[in-house]
């Protein structure tokens, strides 16, 4: 194994890799997508198949990442000035709740389930759908989120209001399907739950996009009724 070689081919790489960074920027960084990992896999693949294969020169190897390097930089420049090239590589978000409705399109979409969503709110202190009127999916698997105006206000804490602390939310029934574990974790049953939503009239599960409970706060539900009408184009009305 010739070592020199080998140094060389791992410098460049590294160099490259860094010079690539720098002209897509630091914003780029924080902003990782489908594509950029797309990216650091060729990155991967060229060097696996040529570093340890002393056969393959340096220049061959050189060309190898060049290509490579030309090839990001141009479709990152190509991205940030043409809308259609920028909607294919990077995409756009996705409103997956407006106005307090939700866009099951975009969540099949996305194949994202409650409870993801869920956990996704919970990482931006949110413990309960409730509290949000406006959800969007960014592209690169983040959220941002609009809170209800009434729930903007000062806290109790900040009132120095003295109240018992909120309990957690428990998602009994995710897109008509009964959560068995959620029921287990707080020691009810299927029947329990089936009386609990008669007496708010719910009698099909199947209509049931959406199901939170909380012992403080009862029951959270989002119906078929509760839901985006999608015009034809995909966008919510």
């Amino acid at each position: 194994m010739d070592y020199g070689l080998q140094m060389a081919k791992l410098l460049i790489g590294l160099i490259s890799l860094i010079f690539v960074l720098r002209l897509l920027g630091k914003q780029s960084l924080s902003q990782m997508n489908p594509y950029d990992l797309v990216y650091i896999i060729v990155l991967g693949g060229v060097l696996d198949s040529t570093f340890y294969d002393d056969k393959i020169g340096l220049f061959p190897y050189l060309f190898s990442i060049l290509v490579w390097s030309l090839g990001i930089f141009a479709i990152e420049v190509l991205v940030r000035k043409n809308e259609t090239v920028r909607l294919f590589f990077r995409g756009r978000p996705d409103q997956i709740l407006a106005n307090g409705k939700l866009n099951m399109k975009a969540l099949r979409k996305n194949n994202m389930e409650m409870e993801e969503l869920r956990m996704l709110l919970r990482k931006q202190g949110i413990f309960t759908l409730e509290e949000v009127r406006d959800i969007y999916l960014e592209t690169d698997g983040s959220i941002s989120l609009i809170k209800y105006k009434d729930l903007q206000g000062p806290t109790k804490k900040d009132l120095n209001i003295k109240d018992l602390e909120d309990e957690p939310s428990v998602l009994l029934v995710d897109d008509g399907v009964i959560e068995y574990q959620a029921l287990k974790y707080i020691n009810k049953s299927k029947e329990w739950l089936l009386d609990e939503l008669s007496k708010i009239n719910i009698y099909d599960l199947s209509t049931i996009l959406y199901c939170e409970w909380a012992s403080d706060k009862g029951f959270f539900v989002k119906t078929d009724k509760d839901t985006l009408v999608i015009r034809d184009k995909g966008y919510p009305n």
